[in-house]
């Protein structure tokens, strides 16, 4: 079983975007917060060729070393 976990959360960029995928970071963090993660790093990036903003977050599972 690995001990971190990467999840990415992608929006198109647009009005507002970027304080909506802070709030979904947000919320997803609380979330898994109250499973028993650990956030070790949370990374945002905007892919302008593409038009979408990311939000690459990095993540310790429960019970690992």
């Amino acid at each position: 079983m690995r001990a971190i976990e990467i999840f990415m959360i992608r929006k198109s960029f647009g009005r507002n975007s970027s304080e909506a995928i802070r709030k979904e970071a947000e919320d997803f963090v609380n979330e898994k917060h109250y499973q028993g993660y650990r956030v070790i790093n949370i990374d945002f990036d905007i892919a302008d060729n593409a038009g979408y903003i990311y939000a690459f977050i990095t993540m310790k599972r429960p019970n690992t070393y």
